[in-house]
């Protein structure tokens, strides 16, 4: 490519002077704008995202809002135990939401083209702060997966290699489910609050099936994900022409 370029400028440039460039044609119009956000490269954009989130945020903080788990019972293990029931018909939302949750909650709107593409912008920044914080708290508890204590619950998917409380998915489907029902509550268009927190729950309660998880790990994924939801929302809303505010700006302008 690099000897194509070569060949090809001197077919389409030739000699090329720099007569016409003065001193004042050099300026480049930076600043807090989303003129210079939205041309910065995807993976910048996220980068300028995730240092602004992460400003003033403090872990410790954020754990003192969720309980600690209670002490693991027979009942914890007999909702597993009654939960692999629906494994069967379950297994192809279990093998999906591994990887994606989001196609299942863009089944309740209009998710395709590019009509929210600052939407989605703005819950990627949102996930990208749930996960370091779940794996946090589920350092700090500790608590350990159905299989570690009993064998016989034979997950259908390999066990994750971290602690079971809170249930990461529990924590990342609510905080989009928040995102999504605070967006669409702005909006003029339907209400989908009430169905992607179902949805949610539905996404969370499919790893107790699955045998990775208990359900009160999802009670206090729950409360985790709709709290760094409504961290970042605050962040987002208390400051004027920063990356993060201008992105909810731009997110709420979608849904009106």
């Amino acid at each position: 490519m690099s000897d194509a370029l070569i060949a090809a400028r001197g077919g389409v440039v030739g000699y090329w002077s720099t007569d016409d460039i003065t001193d004042g044609s050099l300026a480049i119009k930076t600043g807090k704008s989303w003129s210079a956000f939205r041309k910065l490269a995807p993976e910048v954009r996220a980068g300028v995202l995730d240092s602004e989130v992460m400003d003033g945020f403090s872990f410790d903080r954020m754990m003192s809002k969720i309980p600690a788990p209670d002490p693991l019972t027979r009942q914890d293990f007999e909702k597993v135990r009654r939960a692999a029931d629906l494994r069967a018909d379950r297994l192809n939302e279990i093998y999906a939401q591994q990887k994606d949750m989001m196609s299942f909650f863009g089944a309740l709107f209009n998710a395709s083209g590019a009509r929210f593409d600052r939407t989605i912008e703005f819950i990627d920044a949102l996930l990208r702060l749930c996960i370091p914080v779940e794996m946090r708290c589920k350092y700090e508890f500790g608590r350990a997966r159905p299989v570690e204590i009993a064998p016989e619950v034979m997950p259908i998917i390999q066990t994750p290699g971290h602690g079971s409380y809170p249930s990461g998915h529990a924590v990342e489907s609510m905080a989009i489910a928040s995102a999504l029902e605070h967006f669409s509550e702005e909006g003029s268009g339907p209400k989908i609050g009430p169905a992607a927190r179902a949805m949610a729950r539905r996404i969370a309660f499919n790893r107790v099936v699955a045998g990775v998880h208990y359900e009160s790990d999802n009670a206090g994924g729950e409360i985790l994900g709709e709290k760094l939801f409504k961290y970042v929302r605050k962040k987002a809303k208390s400051a004027d022409d920063t990356p993060l505010a201008l992105l909810y700006e731009k997110a709420l302008e979608e849904w009106r």
